[in-house]
């Protein structure tokens, strides 16, 4: 068999075909994308750089995401398949073998970082920010440091650094790649490095400025009793599904906890985590047994303590899931979570219980009654909330 010479030439590097795609999916974003922004945006005309402009203001970034969806015709011709043809779909790989939703994500991230690389800058002037926000926006900001620099060790306070904005942006990069994480950048960067790096994909679950104020409130010492409480799986599983939830193992305790989770956490699965956020909820549960809590259970994310205190007070146990089923499927989950859950109408919860407890059920079949005759109950006050209460 005959062997080919070799030349002596070095062999040529295999082509990093990922690293190719990225590269012209930035140059697309800075180019052609960025024109047609502009192209839409005529006010962007007048920035030396209209791409680094965008990018560097947290709020004009996540407009200009918006426009793009808003108005995705305009782009069309830039978001198509490896056959050509234009994709409509946010989640079906383009040409660049990324979908809209991963372009999106690589945005925020850059977003995130300019963001960093500005707020910690050498010469940063927090009180002259270049963009003003809105100042309910602002008084928001300055109360969430003030938690942070109450609660957490002045040691885990951001430093105004340099290599601050790279440890930020090494912590959350990894979990961001929503477009409704743009707003909340400022928000992230006030919380401690160390916060950051523990919550990990928690990052996700904060979907507003206040959650995030209320995770900063929450203080380092209900999140170290925490990890006393939880094992290191499940201290990781509560802090990916709702960091929140820390405050309440934390207010539950060991024993109670342990109680909780035994008699519940099956049947709620990761919406345990969710009924843990509310002390006053966590409050009226400890007071109830395995097996009302078990008929609760499907629910007790969303119901207060009136809820659970009026419901285990007035109905027995086999009949609690009919009433709270059918309640949750006649008012829909917003007005269901306003009359029952956190803080609730406590008038009015007492007066369904009551109602509730009033009938007279088949003694041989009460459950199926039940079923029949709550819908009207709930009908009635539908048709006219203010003559319900009133009792009419």
């Amino acid at each position: 068999m005959a062997v080919a010479k070799t030349s002596g030439a070095a062999p040529a590097a295999p082509v990093d075909k990922d690293a190719e795609n990225r590269k012209a999916i930035v140059k697309a974003i800075r180019g052609p994308v960025t024109e047609r922004v502009v192209k839409l945006i005529p006010a962007l005309a007048g920035y030396g750089n209209p791409y680094q402009s965008v990018v560097s203001n947290h709020d004009l970034l996540y407009a200009c995401i918006q426009l793009f969806r808003k108005e995705r015709g305009e782009f069309q011709d830039l978001v198509v398949g490896p056959d050509g043809q234009p994709v409509l779909e946010d989640d079906k790989p383009l040409l660049c073998n990324r979908t809209v939703d991963q372009i999106i994500g690589m945005v925020v991230r850059s977003g995130c970082k300019a963001y960093a690389e500005q707020r910690w800058a050498p010469e940063a002037d927090l009180s002259a920010a270049p963009v003003a926000m809105k100042p309910e926006a602002k008084g928001l900001l300055d109360k969430l440091r003030e938690m942070v620099k109450g609660k957490w060790s002045e040691a885990e306070q951001p430093k105004a650094a340099p290599s601050q904005a790279e440890m930020f942006y090494k912590a959350i990069n990894e979990h961001l790649s929503f477009d409704w994480q743009v707003p909340l950048i400022p928000y992230f960067a006030e919380l401690p490095l160390k916060l950051l790096i523990e919550l990990g994909g928690g990052c996700t679950q904060l979907r507003n400025p206040e959650a995030i104020a209320q995770l900063a409130d929450i203080g380092r010492h209900n999140m170290e009793q925490a990890r006393k409480i939880l094992s290191d799986g499940v201290m990781r599983e509560m802090l990916d599904i709702q960091p929140l939830a820390a405050k309440g193992v934390a207010f539950l305790g060991k024993e109670t906890y342990d109680f909780l989770h035994s008699a519940v956490y099956e049947k709620m699965g990761e919406n345990f985590w969710e009924m843990c956020t509310d002390c006053s909820r966590l409050e009226a549960i400890e007071e109830q047994n395995a097996k009302d809590l078990e008929q609760l259970a499907s629910h007790l994310h969303i119901i207060g303590p009136e809820t659970i205190n009026g419901i285990v007070k007035f109905m027995q146990f086999n009949l609690i899931p009919v009433f709270l089923n059918v309640a949750s499927e006649k008012l829909g989950e917003e007005k269901f979570a306003e009359i029952f859950g956190i803080p609730g109408n406590k008038k009015l919860v007492k007066m369904f219980c009551e109602k509730t407890h009033s009938y007279k059920l088949d003694v041989d079949d009460p459950v199926s009654d039940l079923t029949n005759r709550l819908p009207d109950l709930f009908n009635a006050y539908l048709r006219s909330p203010a003559d319900f209460e009133k009792g009419l």
